[in-house]
């Protein structure tokens, strides 16, 4: 007998093993969230220790970023064919280890070497962690409950943010890696109860019957596992690396697209979160006010996710993208013709974290819903790669554009053009969804 593994997902009601792959896949995104915004968090300190202008660090805050563009396109799509658990553990384990070690650096060379590494571990973990969520949660919570777990990379990042100015005083810049490292340790234990995917069991696996038949009577409890039965999922297995299916004539217009807005949101998202500290402090707020206030962009971005997910059930991705999009470059006028009030500037603040920071969220829930199994870690990994490429680029051409000179309001009107060209690549992402579904 044949069985299908998807419909058995899909009609489950949500239980415990739903809400133990929710909870550790949410842990790892909230701790991968604080490691990534550890960097921007300790900038100002560690330049005035090291004595050296904060532009001057522009290669050390885009190291990781690197590392997770890289691992994103080469060591993430690993997870199709070794398991998202096993890569999962592996590259998570890297994260722990080489944030705790990039405390113990004195010279630049080192903080880049680990935080390198910190993003090679990150890039392979959070679209495996996704990827995971996105294939235990039946069809009709998918959105939701992958929002949700992704939602804990901008928790993670406001927790680093609120977090630092404690940690600094007590410890210095040092205290902030130290933190992310010890917490990342510890959490790895945990990890090795989340079960494989049974969708990448069902399609890589021959022998893996009886492993997926009990996981499935713990997804549905109408579901009684029989020696024989074969299960399977609709989709083709792919014999070959999957990068290729993401270009098909079906698939390719949506693809491109996706890493467009990828590529611009995550170029915001990265060039706000590593400079923004930096350019609240140059624009005369004290370094805890500052922190607190990159704090609420990082929680903007948390309350977004919840928020676009929402409105995302009811209206579609697109239009709340759009609009959201919209409203962040509204705000991002204002703060480039000037920096107001505190009180206004946090607001203005939250806002684009919103827009930002919760835009990804919702197009981290679109990349893992837009692709097939055989290739969902692998599109996912690929959305975030050319995205990463994005952050990349665009803190390096911040921070020269600060050496040279520029001021922050002449970088936040700079950062209104791509946000508008985001609301065209996303309403153009709709156009080719649809003509895909004809």
């Amino acid at each position: 007998m044949t069985l299908d593994i998807e419909q058995i997902i899909d009609r489950a009601r949500l239980g415990p093993l739903h809400w133990r792959v929710l909870t550790l896949c949410a842990l790892v995104t909230l701790l991968d969230g604080y490691d990534i915004q550890a960097m921007a968090s300790a900038t100002p300190s560690l330049a005035a220790e090291w004595h050296t202008a904060p532009s001057q660090l522009r290669w050390i805050i885009t190291a990781a970023l690197i590392g997770i563009a890289g691992s994103a396109l080469v060591v993430s799509p690993l997870g199709d064919y070794l398991g998202r658990r096993t890569l999962l553990l592996c590259s998570f384990a890297l994260v722990g280890v080489a944030t705790l070690l990039a405390s113990t650096t004195h010279t630049q060379n080192e903080l880049f070497a680990w935080r390198f590494l910190t993003g090679i571990g990150l890039g392979a973990s959070l679209p495996n962690a996704l990827a995971l969520t996105a294939e235990f949660a039946p069809e009709r919570h998918r959105n939701v409950l992958v929002a949700l777990m992704a939602c804990g990379i901008s928790l993670g990042a406001a927790l680093s943010g609120f977090a630092a100015p404690a940690l600094i005083s007590l410890g210095g810049w040092q205290a902030v890696f130290v933190t992310g490292g010890v917490l990342g340790t510890l959490a790895w234990l945990p990890l090795f109860g989340l079960p494989e995917s049974l969708r990448f069991l069902a399609a890589r696996r021959r022998d893996a019957a009886t492993m997926i038949g009990k996981a499935l009577e713990r997804l549905d409890r109408n579901h009684h596992h029989t020696d024989g039965v074969t299960y399977v999922i609709r989709e083709r297995p792919a014999g070959k690396l999957s990068v290729g299916e993401l270009l098909t004539p079906e698939l390719a217009p949506a693809t491109l697209l996706l890493w467009l807005v990828f590529f611009l949101n995550l170029g915001l998202l990265y060039l706000l979160a590593s400079w923004l500290p930096t350019l609240l402090t140059e624009s005369g707020l004290p370094l805890d006010r500052a922190l607190h206030i990159c704090g609420v962009f990082q929680l903007g971005g948390v309350v977004g996710g919840f928020v676009l997910a929402w409105l995302m059930q009811r209206w579609g991705p697109y239009l709340v993208l759009s609009v959201s999009y919209a409203l962040t470059a509204m705000s991002l006028v204002i703060l480039g013709i000037q920096v107001p009030d505190v009180a206004v500037t946090t607001l203005l603040i939250a806002i684009m974290g919103n827009g930002v920071v919760g835009g990804q969220v919702a197009l981290n829930v679109l990349s893992a819903t837009l692709y097939p199994t055989t290739a969902r870690a692998t599109g996912v990994g690929w959305a975030l790669g050319m995205g990463r490429v994005g952050g990349i680029i665009a803190p390096l051409v911040a921070g020269q554009l600060m050496a040279a000179g520029a001021t922050s309001g002449r970088l936040f009107g700079l950062a209104v053009v791509p946000t508008l060209i985001c609301v065209g690549g996303v309403t153009l992402l709709r156009s080719a969804v649809r003509a895909r579904a004809v």
